[in-house]
């Protein structure tokens, strides 16, 4: 058991966390798609943070996983830095999914909307066409705070259902990925990086198709990954400590 201030972390817990921060890091050298207009470049990494964090790691330690990631990641590939507010974008990724995956939807839906009331703070997010770019945050909302889909969607994933797996994990990643990971970004963008002018302007709304067939294909590929893990580790008899945790609430609801 390793305490910090008050804060006690067993040891697995701590371990998993460097285990799955490491492994993110690793993966970060693998670029999947480009962000067009910017030297900034998507990685394998959020492939894997927004897909399985949440469901290996939970609320908690899944959000200190996204730290350490998003604190040393610039380093490790300079592509996918934003700044020194970089961290933030893996941090919220990881805090959101895990808070929704926990049944947390209010502190989600709260994460979320400040997110966006952020960006539309930004005068640029009303420029021509641009309240278009905001059309990824919808399915996010309709995911967290319709109880039946949300709850079709922790179920699937915590019973590890074969059949709904897959479309249960989409659902999960796309939320880490638009709701805390793209949006944060987006903010960073305009906020911090002065990427909210006219100039960039063909680089966001007429681009719209681009990111939502990459966003799309990043969270199957997702889906796909952390189902056959998922399945793996349930397979081999191995223990996940935040599914096995929900796992126990469904069984008493």
């Amino acid at each position: 058991m390793v305490e910090v201030k008050g804060f006690k972390i067993g040891t697995v817990s701590l371990t998993l966390i460097i285990v799955w921060s490491t492994l993110l890091l690793v993966n970060s050298f693998f670029i999947i798609y480009p962000v067009p207009g910017t030297l900034v470049s998507i990685t394998f990494s959020s492939v894997l943070l927004s897909s399985l964090t949440a469901p290996l790691l939970g609320p908690l330690y899944g959000t200190m996983s996204g730290v350490i990631f998003g604190l040393l990641v610039s380093y490790i590939n300079p592509a996918t830095s934003i700044g020194v507010l970089t961290f933030l974008a893996p941090t919220l990724s990881a805090l959101l999914s895990g808070l929704f995956l926990f049944n947390k939807w209010k502190e989600a839906t709260l994460v979320l909307l400040c997110q966006i009331a952020i960006w539309f703070a930004h005068p640029f997010a009303w420029y021509q066409l641009m309240p278009l770019v905001s059309w990824q945050y919808l399915p996010v909302m309709v995911f967290i705070i319709v109880p039946p889909i949300r709850k079709w969607i922790i179920h699937s994933i915590v019973s590890r259902d074969r059949k709904r797996l897959p479309i249960a994990l989409w659902c999960l990643a796309w939320i880490a990925r638009v709701g805390g990971d793209v949006a944060v970004g987006n903010n960073i963008a305009v906020w911090v990086l002065n990427w909210g002018i006219p100039e960039f302007y063909p680089y966001w709304a007429p681009m719209t198709i681009y990111y939502a067939i990459a966003e799309s294909l990043n969270c199957l590929i997702g889906a796909i990954i952390g189902t056959g893990v998922l399945m793996s580790l349930q397979k081999g008899g191995i223990r996940i400590t935040a599914l096995d945790f929900l796992q126990s609430k469904l069984d008493l609801a």
